[in-house]
């Protein structure tokens, strides 16, 4: 009798163990006949993962996108899946234009769900969409002009005299170092400086409080990456992205810096200047929230800012210490640009040196930090002149990096060749197949901050020394597959001299 009963009861568990897996199948399943459907061109997807299953842990972002590019030689666009969800993979750069440029009107917004509610830090200018993001875009736009450029270059030039004191002592000792931390050190100091008004002093204070927050948001581990995942896939869930700490810390600084501005009259050119007028002309209620709300967009241009430029600073660092003869090249521009400028790092110095921003484009072709372009569809579109037709919130990446490695555009794209950027050189080449800072109303509002401080950096660092391969330097770099952006696995190790040839 009892062993009817067991076996009646395992029958039964076994059952719904059985139900329960056929009905997780055809959820993980059910969508994978949507570009079959429409008659677009895909990669065949596997059960839970899609097509993504390379991209834990495996290999990055940026390798996993120009995997499902180059399977699809000829096609202008092909369809692929993340889990469940079908994603248009865009290589033709025709339609890039649509996309980005033409019809905008039905991909403005990012794929980002957010709960600013759950995630304070979460609602700024990246997450915001449709009339909200375009009110805010408005309001922020005026921080970025040439004329703000110029006022805030001094803040720059300050920060720069610090890494070249920094630098000095390792310099004289011809050591090895790890210049991407240096570099992170080196634009956080300038963002906090020209967004917060604050000294950070994380080159000389290793435990900075900036330069510690901005360690826990970007190293990449398996708990934040999991915490990121869930976050964007199943936003349901209510999942902290971010530390808890790392909340309250920039809530706070932002409170205690325009409480102090305020009280003491305290004007400044700086991007939280520009976040009170906001407040003081009544964009934002004047509430708990308007705190957060202000938080929230110092908070996105303090991360953008510090860790894209100082990932560009150290890819360029080390393919000039890879290529020694256009290293000396660039320097001989700097030489004589500063020469003319009474040995002053000055705004329109900087500006002036072509090579200089040759070479910081093709740092940006091969390392684009950002190395994919997302959008959403927000309403039904049909392709031009094919029959493909994308329905309201079918996801659309641009390969950034991949497209930046396509030889049809780029021949040897593994090459260094910062003559690709010259004007002639351009001129050949379609548009919509340099994308670093994406194009269109949606391109990267703090595209020229980013660039200038980049452009300081440089300048400082070559006028004063110079970089080689050490031991450690790893040949040909592997990127992180744990990082969301580009970054190089294992750091960026050089050897720092200082110049041979007095300048």
């Amino acid at each position: 009798m009892f062993g009817m009963m067991f076996e009646s009861v395992l029958f039964n568990w076994m059952s719904i163990a059985a139900i329960l897996a056929y009905v997780i199948y055809w959820y993980s399943t059910c969508t994978f006949n949507y570009w079959k459907d429409k008659g677009i061109p895909y990669l065949k997807p596997a059960p839970g993962f899609g097509n993504t299953r390379r991209m834990f842990f495996k290999i990055s972002f940026a390798e996993q996108f120009k995997i499902f590019y180059d399977s699809f030689d000829g096609k202008p666009f092909c369809g692929v899946f993340q889990f469940r969800s079908p994603i248009l993979v865009v290589r033709d750069p025709n339609i890039i234009k649509l996309v980005m440029v033409k019809d905008f009107a039905y991909f403005q917004d990012r794929r980002v769900s957010f709960n600013e509610k759950k995630e304070p830090l979460s609602a700024h200018l990246l997450n915001m969409q449709g009339n909200q993001w375009r009110r805010l875009r408005a309001k922020l736009t005026p921080t970025f002009t040439v004329g703000k450029m110029k006022m805030m270059f001094s803040l720059m030039n300050e920060c720069a005299e610090e890494l070249r004191n920094y630098l000095e002592g390792p310099a004289s000792r011809n050591e090895d170092l790890e210049v991407k931390e240096i570099m992170a050190k080196f634009t956080t100091d300038i963002i906090g400086s020209c967004v917060f008004g604050l000294k950070c002093n994380s080159l000389k204070d290793p435990n900075s409080e900036f330069r510690t927050m901005g360690r826990k948001v970007v190293e990449p581990s398996l708990n934040g990456v999991i915490r990121l995942l869930l976050g964007i896939l199943v936003p349901q869930l209510g999942i902290r992205i971010l530390p808890w700490e790392v909340t309250q810390f920039f809530i706070s600084a932002v409170s205690d810096t325009i409480k102090y501005r305020e009280q003491h009259n305290i004007v400044r050119n700086d991007f939280m200047q520009q976040l009170i007028q906001l407040k003081n002309e009544g964009k934002v209620q004047n509430d708990d929230d308007e705190v957060d709300k202000l938080a929230s967009q110092a908070f996105i241009f303090f991360l953008a800012g510090f860790e894209t430029s100082s990932t560009t600073l150290s890819f360029c660092l080390y393919e000039l210490a890879v290529n020694p003869s256009i290293q000396t090249k660039l320097r001989e521009e700097i030489d004589v640009t500063l020469e003319k400028f009474g040995g002053q790092i000055t705004y329109d110095a900087v500006q002036g040196m072509r090579y200089l921003s040759q070479v910081i484009d093709e740092t940006l072709r091969k390392h684009p930090p950002a190395s994919n372009i997302n959008r959403v569809v927000t309403q039904p579109y049909t392709i031009p002149n094919t029959t493909a037709e994308l329905d309201k919130g079918v996801r659309v990446v641009i390969p950034v990096y991949a497209i930046h490695h396509d030889p049809r555009y780029y021949p040897e794209p593994d090459r260094f060749d910062p003559e690709r950027f010259s004007d002639e050189a351009k001129s050949l080449r379609p548009h919509f197949t340099y994308l670093p800072f994406g194009e269109g109303p949606r391109n990267c509002i703090g595209m020229r901050f980013g660039l200038l401080q980049t452009k300081v950096g440089l300048a400082l660092l070559l006028s004063n020394f110079e970089f080689s391969v050490c031991e450690k330097t790893k040949q040909p770099l592997e990127l992180n597959p744990k990082s969301f952006i580009i970054s190089a696995k294992g750091g960026i190790w050089l050897k720092i001299s200082k110049r041979s040839i007095p300048k």
